[in-house]
């Protein structure tokens, strides 16, 4: 016997009541976080990254469920050293930007919901006090947080019926609306130019747009991209173009921000090959990019033999470079992954930590 269809038959919400449910529901999850980060304090904050001797060093995290243990790893060696442990929904890591100034950590961290529906919350996490900030809620929760120079704000994305917000919010919570993406897939603050103003990729049918300050730059592809990397002077792009012509191929490209045209990637001789990942060095140089092995005579990833690296940054000094090694034989069977620091010609695994989310020094 069939049950009711008033109990089968799930009643329709207007997007303004779905909104609304959706943001209580975050509310209660920020909540229960909030008092498991309180839980975990007390007296004066420290952590063990206060002390550590001078150096630089990556900060990495590692999964144990239903949190993520956030620790920072000195590039010269030596253990790696435990900031912080952030609850979140399990199989979904935090997403994590280091601070211009290197003293604070922001992260994209899902705090509730369902798989199929994850409400994320934007935190700051001080790597040598301990200090937790809730920022904000809401979040779309894959992004990457974007900070402003003077490390005092973070910009990110919020999701809504009416298109795709860009948010300045302060280390004290406050939320500056800056521009808005309609009709948008996706928005993705990339970094700001030498005035100050934001540069962001917008995702939409035309594919691919550079905006600044919230106005079209330049159109970079006909297609979708990712992987964007700012330069350090904010004069040039790079990023990977995921081309749909004749079957879906990963090609590194530049883009100036001023004037010229988009380019190939071919630094170092690399050409059309399939890419995934960019970083550039800080002191100077062409960008770095991690490219399928059986194209590529030299680069990297060539340090060590087989598999294939994907950058993912320098560290301040331009010393090191952290790296995702895959162990297979290209994208299509890229094999297992391990986190791993390059510096002075050798590679030293992080055994444990899986994700990167930036460097500090002291």
């Amino acid at each position: 016997m069939n049950a009711p269809s008033s109990l089968t038959t799930r009643p329709r919400l207007s997007p303004r009541a779905r909104r609304a449910l959706a943001l209580l529901a975050a509310a209660v999850a920020l909540a229960a976080l909030a008092a498991v980060l309180l839980a975990r304090g007390g007296g004066p904050p420290t952590t063990a990254f206060a002390n550590a001797p001078a150096g630089q060093y990556a900060v990495v995290a590692r999964g144990e469920g239903a949190a993520s243990v956030i620790g920072v790893v000195n590039a010269a060696g030596g253990r790696a050293l435990e900031v912080a442990t952030v609850p979140h929904l399990p199989g979904f890591a935090p997403r994590g930007a280091v601070s211009p100034n290197g003293r604070w950590l922001a992260l994209i961290a899902v705090t509730g919901g369902v798989p199929a529906q994850p409400l994320a919350a934007l935190l700051a996490l001080h790597l040598e006090t301990g200090e937790a900030r809730i920022l904000a809620a809401s979040v779309d929760p894959l992004q990457d947080a974007l900070w402003t120079p003077d490390s005092g704000a973070v910009i990110v994305t919020r999701g809504g019926p009416d298109g795709i917000d860009v948010l300045r919010v302060g280390l004290d919570g406050a939320e500056t609306a800056l521009e808005r993406g309609r009709d948008a897939l996706a928005v993705a603050p990339v970094g700001f130019d030498a005035a100050g103003r934001l540069l962001a990729v917008v995702l939409d049918g035309r594919g691919s747009t550079l905006t600044r300050g919230g106005a079209d730059a330049r159109h970079l592809s006909a297609h979708l991209t990712r992987d964007w990397a700012l330069s350090p002077d904010g004069s040039a792009l790079a990023f990977v173009e995921a081309n749909l012509d004749g079957g879906l191929r990963y090609l590194p490209r530049v883009a100036a921000i001023a004037g010229g045209a988009v380019s190939a990637a071919s630094a170092g001789g690399f050409g059309e090959g399939q890419a995934l990942g960019a970083a550039w060095p800080p002191n100077g140089g062409a960008p770095r990019f991690g490219h399928e092995p059986e194209r590529v005579p030299g680069g990297v990833r060539a340090q060590a033999a087989g598999g294939f690296d994907v950058p993912l940054g320098y560290s301040r000094d331009g010393a090191a470079l952290a790296v995702r090694r895959w162990s297979g034989s290209g994208f299509a069977e890229p094999g297992g992954a391990r986190l791993q620091i390059v510096a002075g010609g050798e590679r030293r695994t992080l055994a444990g930590f899986s994700r990167f989310h930036g460097w500090t020094a002291r």
